[in-house]
């Protein structure tokens, strides 16, 4: 069979499944297409048994016929004469070690949303941001002493240089290669000008976004204040770093997408099995303490044109059911935090809730699970993680030449220059909340994001910066813009010696 004919094979049996309000597991498929199944007696059976989920047990029942039984058994024999073995497996070293995990729930929207979009929402926003970033600008010597718009203009040209921290609202270029860019703070506007040649200020001009908030040293001169240096917020080169008493890591993940045709079921089960025990790399798997999921746990309804072709399960709620099932599968002993993302069933502005309880009743029951909002920090064992999914990365590796999808961690740093998570509000879904939560006012240990589907790894100045990839096969979009994801690669951190590791669940 061709891989074209193969692919249409596919679609039409998971077509005729969810017609019948059924999920078939991407293992059930595999067995129905090899031993040539009919999926029209599989949906029958399950009806009479009211099955909504088709797991690959089920589809051994019309693979071995009766006279396959009668032939096995005859090759086993008695089964009372078989040798039992019996494996003894090394106790995990995580099931031992009590969890210490601290969500900050003062970085969490949920329940704290009080936007309701008006003008004076939009204010608030605003000035909290400039607020935020401009209290980090201050904490640099050479700008404790920065002036307001209002003032530098009361001062007039002034033999020293004055700084001032502003936002950027508008950039432009003259026809000669002039660079201008309009700011303001809360006392009023002004234009700054960057001469052209000083190859390092135009560097840092290409770099700026729009409702950036940066530090500008500079001289007025006829109403345009002559850019000399422009600074970013920024991290400090040199800040507390916090490390793990214990041995003790975390499982990155995110973008499961559960409830399209194309997530790795058996992949994302291996990898269940593999913190069970199974497997190489126990050494690895028995200090697992930790499991993040950083959103886009189900593909979702309705989240873009003609998604419903793509989907083993066109029903929220049968989705979220079932992943349900999986995380539930996973160790006790693991504490599991789970975020949410542009795909989940929450608004799409940012910052976004956690799961409501009519979604997550199932994930609420589970001892171990801890639901959050997106995005959100916590201490993990005495190392702070910033958790977002990521959906600004969009914006952020469309703005930079040097930033791509196959380099995710690159994009990521800009959010730490920046100390945004957001950097430009236009163009992206954001809800203009009182406080800014998109803000990274307090610097992380690590930086955990997915979105893209594609892995990244990085350390930018004592920050590492994870991206967790998916568990989501390659889509037609992604193969029509020619993105390559790499799915099924997990990240792991040792958070005593911040040693990392990838695995591959392929």
């Amino acid at each position: 069979m061709t891989e074209d004919k193969e692919s249409e094979l596919r679609k039409a049996i998971t077509g005729t499944f969810r017609e019948n309000g059924l999920l078939i597991a991407a293992s059930s498929l595999d067995r129905i297409i090899a031993a040539g199944v009919n999926p029209k007696d599989v949906v029958e059976e399950a009806k009479k048994e009211g099955l909504w989920i088709i797991a690959e047990d089920f589809i051994l029942r019309f693979i071995k016929t009766d006279e396959e039984l009668t032939e096995i058994a005859g090759e086993i024999g008695d089964a009372a004469e078989l040798p039992v073995s019996v494996v003894k497996t090394k106790h995990s070293y995580a099931k031992d070690v009590a969890p210490q995990i601290r969500i900050r729930e003062d970085t969490d929207i949920t329940d704290k949303s009080s936007s309701d979009g008006t003008m004076q929402n939009f204010v608030d926003y605003f000035n909290n941001k400039y607020e935020r970033l401009g209290s980090i600008l201050k904490e640099r010597p050479n700008y404790r002493t920065a002036v307001t718009v209002e003032a530098l203009k009361k001062l007039g040209k002034t033999p020293e240089p004055q700084r001032i921290i502003v936002m950027v609202t508008e950039k432009r270029e003259s026809k000669k290669g002039n660079k201008f860019f309009e700011a303001e703070d809360p006392t009023g506007q002004i234009t700054v000008y960057v001469k052209p040649g000083e190859r390092r200020l135009e560097q840092a001009y290409n770099d700026i976004m729009l409702d950036e908030v940066i530090g500008v040293e500079g001289v007025l001169s006829n109403n345009l204040f002559v850019a000399r240096e422009i600074t970013e917020p920024d991290l400090p080169i040199s800040h507390p770093e916090h490390r793990s008493e214990e041995p003790v890591c975390v499982a990155y993940l995110s973008d499961t997408h559960v409830g399209s045709y194309l997530f790795l079921e058996k992949q994302f089960k291996a990898f269940i099995e593999w913190l069970k025990g199974s497997g190489n790399r126990k050494e690895l798997s028995e200090a697992i303490k930790y499991v993040i999921i950083a959103g886009d746990l189900v593909d979702g309804i309705g989240v873009y044109p003609s998604q419903e072709k793509e989907l083993t399960l066109p029903d929220i709620n049968k989705q979220y059911a079932y992943f349900t099932d999986l995380v539930a599968q996973i160790p006790n002993y693991i504490e599991v935090i789970i975020s949410v993302g542009n795909h989940d069933a929450v608004r799409r502005a940012e910052p976004q809730p956690k799961l409501p309880h009519e979604i997550a009743e199932g994930l609420e029951k589970l001892p171990n699970v801890h639901l959050v909002g997106n995005p959100v920090y916590a201490d993990i064992h005495g190392v702070s993680h910033l958790i977002y999914h990521g959906t600004t990365l969009d914006t952020v590796i469309g703005s930079f030449a040097d930033c791509s999808y196959k380099n995710p961690e690159k994009a990521m740093t800009h959010y730490l220059r920046k100390r945004h998570l957001a950097p430009v509000y236009g163009n992206d879904n954001l809800l203009p909340t009182t406080r800014d939560y998109m803000a990274i006012n307090e610097i992380p240990d690590v930086l955990h994001c997915g979105h893209v589907h594609t892995n990244g790894y990085g350390n930018y100045r004592g920050v590492r910066i994870i991206n967790s990839g998916t568990w989501q096969a390659r889509t037609k979009y992604q193969e029509m813009l020619g993105h390559q994801p790499t799915p099924a690669h997990m990240p792991v951190l040792n958070l005593q010696n911040m040693e990392f590791t990838l695995l591959h669940f392929e």
